[in-house]
């Protein structure tokens, strides 16, 4: 009766030995489901927290860029502010004032004379007629231009030195506007205040056309300006 027991025993062994394999494998299967979700989980974790690092990081940059963007926003209604307050002064300042016979100009006023006036055709010499305009006008420098620097420019026409011995119209307009510094110096006006420059036939009024016109060019411009590099 034990060997047949046995047998038995054995026989239902075998018989259930399927059912204990295949619900080993099935255990071996839902763990391995599991690993595999946990490891889906993990890295759902991993990614979520680079991405909030990330955002982080984008959110940080954005604020740096817009407290930069406030700062020049800032800067530019100073700037803004300072161009008003400029323009402000400026259309408040009141609008030069010439003497009588001048002409306003930036920073001072000008006069021109004729060159007949002052000089005969091709001299330098002053006519006496001339100094007595030169001594009107050396009288409304020091009452009304005494803080002012005076720029003495001689001019021509374009006609070509032929008879009267000089270089050039260069040389004949320096030395007219010479001739009206050392006029004025000996007027009053204070040397250091005094410059003579001659242009020639390079700065017409007009067009050297006719010889009305070529009249007109020949002229001596005397300009009092605001005094700079002294």
């Amino acid at each position: 009766m034990s060997g047949r027991f046995l047998t038995i025993a054995w026989a239902i062994v075998l018989g259930m030995l399927p059912v204990f394999l295949g619900c080993n494998n099935e255990l071996k299967a839902k763990d391995a489901h599991i690993a595999l979700i946990e490891d889906a989980n993990q890295q759902l974790t991993d990614d979520l927290a680079a991405a909030r690092r990330e955002s982080d990081a984008e959110r940080n940059e954005n604020d740096a860029l817009r407290r930069e963007r406030d700062g020049l926003n800032g800067q530019v209604l100073a700037f803004q502010g300072q161009v008003s307050l400029l323009n402000e002064q400026i259309n408040s300042r009141p609008e030069p004032v010439a003497a009588d016979g001048w002409q306003a100009v930036p920073g001072g006023a000008m006069i021109a004379i004729e060159g007949s006036v002052l000089f005969a055709s091709g001299k330098q010499s002053l006519r006496d007629s001339g100094k007595g305009t030169l001594s009107a006008i050396a009288g409304t420098i020091q009452s009304s231009y005494a803080d002012k620097d005076i720029l003495v420019f001689g001019h021509t026409d374009d006609q070509p030195i032929k008879k009267s011995g000089w270089k050039d119209n260069y040389e004949l307009s320096a030395q007219r506007a010479l001739s009206v510094v050392r006029f004025l110096r000996d007027r009053g006006i204070t040397p250091g205040r005094l410059v003579a420059c001659g242009a020639g036939e390079h700065r017409p009024r007009v067009a050297n056309s006719n010889e009305a016109n070529r009249a007109k060019n020949r002229r001596v411009e005397i300009f009092a300006i605001d005094p700079t590099g002294r």
